[in-house]
């Protein structure tokens, strides 16, 4: 398989060192941040959903508050939102949290993250949070891939584009807004298939997003 600059000898390493970092530094808190969605599953009720939208947001620097352009607390307004979305949001975790990861689920993630990106812009003066969005779905369903701009740059080292273009063809075509997320979660599924293919350590979606946060 072609690659980025990471060779495979170079990709075990760092994957396993990527891993031992996750288990003893950032581990313990997803593993609140999980419990917490696991508790608070409502996407339909304000208090459940603002506690989960504050705190994911706070904990992963989602920059929310950053970068809003709409009138009202940020974080009150998503909430409201995300309550308009509560049916769509709930079938699509549902069927997403009894998928693997593969081609064909993130196409699906793809198409939900970007039904909601959408949603919140109408209120937020036209900024897309997508990098809020795929934390606030992660935490749900630890197989969306978490989207952010440290992540998308350390992707290229990883993956071949020529692969990466062949899987983004094969997902349904998206307007110019929701394309950054689809290019990120095309090269993430190429980076996940390397992974499994050519080590043994068989890493999660948040094992790799470890080791792209960790990457220079």
């Amino acid at each position: 398989m072609a690659t980025g600059s990471v060779d495979e000898a170079d990709l075990r390493v760092r994957l396993s060192e990527a891993m031992a970092s996750y288990k003893s530094s950032w581990q313990p808190v997803d593993a609140e941040l999980y419990d917490l969605c696991h508790r608070r599953p409502s996407q339909s009720m304000f208090a459940d959903v603002y506690t989960k939208v504050t705190i994911i947001g706070r904990v992963y620097e989602a920059g929310v508050a950053r970068a809003w352009r709409g009138e009202g607390d940020p974080e009150t307004v998503i909430t409201q939102v995300l309550l308009g979305q509560a049916d769509l949001i709930q079938s699509g975790l549902r069927r997403l949290n009894d998928r693997s990861f593969d081609k064909q689920t993130v196409g699906e993630i793809v198409e939900l993250h970007g039904h909601i990106t959408r949603a919140i812009s109408h209120r937020s003066a036209g900024v897309f949070l997508a990098s809020f969005v795929s934390k606030y779905l992660h935490f749900h369903c630890p197989i969306v891939p978490i989207f952010d701009s440290k992540a998308q740059a350390a992707l290229g080292q990883f993956v071949d584009r020529e692969i990466v273009s062949l899987v983004r063809e094969d997902m349904a075509s998206l307007p110019e807004w929701a394309l950054a997320y689809r290019n990120f979660a095309a090269a993430f599924v190429v980076l996940h298939q390397r992974a499994w293919a050519e080590t043994l350590l068989r890493p999660t979606v948040k094992d790799l997003d470890h080791m792209l946060w960790q990457s220079k």
